[in-house]
């Protein structure tokens, strides 16, 4: 029988134990983002309960409304560039300083003479800041030259959303490799806007990590937070001073509303969806002011969202204001929640009583909510206060469990506290009684994905151990939802390679498709992360190998441990063919087996007939260069001229094989298997291969 007194004893040991475990996983669940959409709603919370509040009036939207297309009778998807060219005008004769056009002029108008009357306009007025798009799956999207040439700056207009499809922040710079290793810089919309506004010189000084200078040395100096802006709504677009486009084209504005100021012109016509839900908006519901008129209509177009050219005033008029939304930093946030949670061992404490804990909770969760709203006002910084939030509900309810616990004074403790790692998707089938947690595998055909990035190792060294754990998390935050979405199990992480397969535990018939399909989508998700802050990230590729065959599958290992996998020769056939993308300098290559199961969606080369280190028999081997429902022209003539090319060469046609392939390297002079074929037959001229010679490739190393 355990006395009293030790009881108490234990069930304090338990409590600070139980607390700390609560703190842990608060703090490493803030770490993995898991609290972010909660602090997200929170912050628009803050926005909205401040409510409207007055801008600077420096900045005029300038409306392409409906009533603008219906009187200058535009034609579909297009404004009348001769008109836009009067808008400027009559914009700049009435004094306004900066004109920014919020739509990109990318490509030349049917009327060429009308390019000509908007680009001499632009010329003519020397205050248009362009927009252009800085990344697009067309890549970068810039103002057509002409009106370029007459611009006194352009940026770009693309703004990233949360994962709720709220726009709360934008990128204040672009940052582009050049070829001598250099970055190129480019500013956002509004950021060009202000910078022409303020008359800034173009130069940066990066020296701070909370904030950085734009301006020159001796002159003027705008003072940015780093890396990006949290955009300080005030409102929604009404909060600004409003002109309909059809006034400025007609001449019929008051020249004292735009003296001065910056005007923005660009759409708020809905077919033209260039809207964003934002902090502000999200909580407004139009159909309630307009239902009577237009119903479910306006709810579905506008509900909870403003036009695109008021978020880029929004962002500029936080700039020029330099009231600057900071955001608590992760460590202070992290400190809080071990504060916090420690002062929620108050809830296991049995003298309190569940009622009086009950109105602790309570007082404890509104004064958090209180004084973080109460800062955010008094000095617009941000907390993320759901770690708080969350660690005090926690310790709330565990409070009263462990309470109970000991109260009942129960034989034996909580047992158990670690057990098998297995993949949720495992897990999952477990519970559902899909597979058995057996060390008895069995044989089944699955297609397995072998990838690895190049040039990591030697990249890793450089970057050292902090921010290679930061790429390396950052590169498989990406990479594995793209398996996952495809339905793929993911078999086991290798330093920075990835092992995966398509067609087990659950069972798929177009499991190669699933495997070629992760596998472009993985080299998309590379592209994208290219453009992020992640040191290094730019400076690697990615090799995959696809192989499709008969493996043992199931949860093989030890009665104490298990894992969920796959082996066989298969197996190693695709981690060889991963090998040889450094090879060829391709990214994606597939074993021959593989290729019946992909029902020509895929764009494929031929490669090579190829033996591999260990194994006896020749595979043909492919590449996966794209969809092949979306593959270009020249991608295919190619690709054409590569197998004619390839035809020759096995017939021992030098000559014409190296014609063929360097017509190949003409049109995409980085093509890797037309270098390697180039050298091959520059090597057998002096070397010819024997008479049994059939064109395959011999490879004695991984």
């Amino acid at each position: 029988m355990i006395s009293a007194k030790r009881l108490n004893r234990i069930q304090i040991i338990f409590s600070i134990l139980l607390t700390a475990v609560l703190i842990s996983c608060a703090c490493v669940a803030y770490n993995y983002g898991l609290f972010k959409r909660s602090d997200n709603y929170l912050y628009d919370l803050h926005i909205k309960w401040r409510g409207r509040d007055k801008v600077s009036g420096k900045i005029v939207l300038l409306l392409m409304d409906e009533k603008s297309a219906s009187e200058l009778n535009r034609r579909k998807d297009s404004w009348s560039r001769n008109q836009l060219a009067g808008a400027i005008r009559n914009l700049t004769k009435a004094g306004a300083e900066i004109i920014g056009i919020d739509m990109v002029l990318s490509s030349p108008d049917l009327d060429p003479e009308a390019d000509i009357s908007l680009a001499k306009a632009i010329s003519d007025c020397n205050n248009v800041v362009l927009a252009r798009v800085s990344a697009s799956p067309a890549g970068e999207i810039m103002p057509f030259q002409l009106f370029a040439d007459g611009m006194i700056g352009d940026g770009f207009i693309d703004v990233p959303l949360d994962e709720d499809e709220i726009l709360r922040k934008v990128r204040f710079l672009d940052a582009k490799p050049l070829p001598d290793g250099n970055l190129r810089l480019s500013p956002s919309f509004s950021l060009e806007l202000a910078r022409s506004f303020l008359n800034i010189d173009f130069n940066f000084d990066f020296s701070d990590n909370d904030f950085f200078e734009m301006g020159s040395k001796d002159g003027k100096k705008l003072r940015l937070p780093y890396p990006e802006l949290l955009i300080n709504y005030k409102g929604d677009y009404t909060s600004f001073e409003r002109i309909s486009y059809a006034d400025a084209v007609m001449n019929r504005f008051s020249p004292g509303k735009v003296k001065g100021r910056i005007i923005i012109i660009g759409s708020s016509l809905a077919t033209h969806k260039d809207f964003f839900s934002t902090p502000f908006t999200r909580f407004y519901n139009p159909a309630g002011e307009y239902g009577e008129k237009f119903g479910s209509v306006v709810k579905d177009i506008l509900g909870g969202k403003d036009p695109g050219i008021a978020c880029h005033a929004y962002a500029l008029e936080t700039i020029l204001s330099g009231e600057f939304i900071k955001k608590m930093s992760e460590n202070r946030v992290l400190l809080l929640t071990l504060i916090t949670g420690t002062a929620g061992l108050v809830f296991y404490i049995p003298a309190i009583g569940f009622a009086g804990e009950a109105a602790l909770f309570c007082i404890s969760i509104a004064s958090i909510v209180f004084f973080s709203h109460l800062i955010f006002l008094k000095r617009l910084l941000w907390i993320d206060i759901s770690p708080f939030i969350g660690i005090i509900t926690i310790q709330f309810v565990a409070g009263i469990m462990v309470q109970k616990h000991f109260d009942k004074k129960k034989a034996d403790f909580i047992t158990g506290l670690f057990g098998h790692y297995v993949s949720p998707g495992v897990v999952e089938n477990l519970i559902k009684g899909d597979i058995e947690a057996t060390l008895k595998g069995h044989s089944q055909e699955v297609s397995i994905l072998f990838s690895d990035l190049r040039g990591f190792t030697t990249l890793s060294e450089e970057l050292g151990a902090k921010d290679t754990s930061r790429l390396l998390n950052s590169y498989f935050d990406a990479m594995i939802p793209v398996i996952f979405k495809h339905g793929g199990t993911l078999d086991k992480l290798m330093g920075d390679a990835i092992m995966a397969f398509f067609g087990a535990p659950v069972y798929f018939p177009d499991h190669p498709v699933r495997a070629a399909k992760a596998s472009l989508d993985m080299l998309a998700a590379l592209n994208n992360l290219r453009h992020s802050d992640v040191k290094g990230m730019d400076r690697l590729n990615l090799g995959i190998g696809l192989n499709t065959g008969t493996v043992t599958i199931g949860n093989l290992g030890s009665n104490e441990f298990m894992d969920y996998t796959i082996i066989g020769d298969a197996v190693n056939l695709a981690s060889r063919l991963e090998g040889l993308n450094k090879v060829y300098g391709t990214n994606i290559i597939a074993g021959e087996s593989a290729i019946p199961g992909f029902g020509g969606q895929f764009l494929l080369r031929e490669l090579d007939i190829v033996r591999v280190k260990g194994k006896e028999n020749f595979v043909t081997i492919f590449e996966v260069a794209g969809h092949a429902g979306n593959a270009d022209e020249k991608a295919v003539e190619s690709l054409s001229l590569f197998h004619e090319g390839l035809l020759e060469y096995r017939k021992r046609n030098w000559e014409k094989a190296e014609e063929l392939f360097n017509k190949t390297l003409e049109l995409n002079p980085s093509d890797g298997p037309s270098g390697l074929y180039l050298k091959r037959i520059e090597k057998f001229r002096i070397s010819p291969p024997p008479d049994d010679w059939n064109g395959a490739a011999i490879f004695e190393s991984k």
